[in-house]
C-alpha cells in the first residue's frame, strides 16, 4: 500500500518507516502538520498514519479538514495522550482507528493490515442503498431519506456492512473481525454500544422521513436471539 506516515518524533518516524517497507509498503514520511496536510488533500493514500501532535496543525485538525474535504482513506491516530476523552476527540474527528504510545510494532501491523482491507473494499465498492438508507463508502457519507447524517468511524463501517448484505445475520465475532479488523481487540460492551448508538441516529434520522417506514424505527438493527444482527426485514422489503 502507499502510506503517508505523519509523525513528528524523527527516530519513531524512521523505525516505522523502515518497519513497513520490510513488509512491502510504500512509505511517505512528514513531520510538519501543514505540508502533511496539503499532500493528504492532493493525494489519495491508501491510508494514512497520523500523530496528534505536530508543529504546525495538529492531527485531530488535519483530520477534520480532510475528512470535511471527503477525503476518504482510512487513518490510524497515533497519540500518546491516551485518555478517553482523547480517544473518543480522534474518532470523532473521523479517525478509523487509534493507538496510544507506546505501541507495538506487531501490534501497529495488525492494524494496518486491517485498515488495508477496508481501502481495498472502499475502492472496489459503488454506492449502496436499502430503503430510505444511502451509503457512499468512498465520498464517505450516508444519507437517510435523501439528508446527510453524521456517523463515527465504527458505526459507519457497521452500516456499510450490514447494508452491503442485508439479509445477513452477523454474530459479534463476524462483526468484529470485518469492523475492527480482530476479535482481540475489541470487547462485546464495546460492539453492543456501537450497534446501539448506531441504532439511536437511524431511528431518530427516521422520524424526518415524510414515508413511513416501519412502525417501530428503533429496530431499523435487529437483534436475533442467540445468532446476531442484521438489517430489520421490512427494509430489505422495501427494495422489491
Amino acid at each position: 500500500m502507499w502510506i503517508l506516515l505523519v509523525e513528528d518524533e524523527k527516530q519513531l518516524a524512521s523505525s516505522l518507516k523502515r518497519g513497513l517497507e520490510e513488509e512491502g509498503h510504500v512509505v511517505e514520511v512528514m513531520h510538519d502538520g501543514e505540508e502533511a496536510e496539503l499532500q493528504g488533500l492532493v493525494n489519495d493514500y491508501d491510508m494514512v498514519i497520523l500523530d496528534w501532535r505536530l508543529p504546525h496543525r495538529d492531527g485531530k485538525q488535519i483530520l477534520e479538514h480532510w475528512r470535511a474535504e471527503d477525503r476518504s482513506f482510512p487513518v490510524l491516530m497515533l497519540t500518546a495522550l491516551g485518555d478517553l476523552d482523547h480517544k473518543v476527540a480522534g474518532l470523532d474527528a473521523g479517525a478509523d482507528d487509534y493507538m496510544g504510545k507506546p505501541f507495538s510494532f506487531e501490534e501497529l501491523l495488525a492494524r494496518v493490515r486491517a485498515l488495508g482491507r477496508r481501502s481495498s473494499e472502499m475502492q472496489n465498492n459503488d454506492p449502496v442503498s436499502v430503503g430510505p438508507i444511502e451509503l457512499d463508502s468512498r465520498k464517505h457519507w450516508v444519507k437517510v431519506c435523501g439528508i446527510k447524517r453524521s456517523l463515527r468511524p465504527k458505526e459507519f463501517i457497521l452500516l456499510e456492512l450490514l447494508l452491503n448484505e442485508p439479509e445477513t445475520v452477523f454474530s459479534k465475532t463476524q462483526i468484529a473481525e470485518r469492523v475492527w479488523g480482530s476479535a482481540y481487540h475489541v470487547s462485546d460492551n464495546t460492539i453492543e454500544a456501537t450497534i446501539s448508538t448506531l441504532r439511536q441516529k437511524l431511528a431518530e434520522s427516521f422520524k424526518e422521513c415524510e414515508e413511513e417506514f416501519m412502525e417501530d424505527t428503533s429496530k431499523v438493527i435487529e437483534t436475533i436471539r442467540g445468532a446476531g444482527y442484521r438489517l430489520n426485514n421490512k427494509l430489505t422489503q422495501t427494495e422489491e
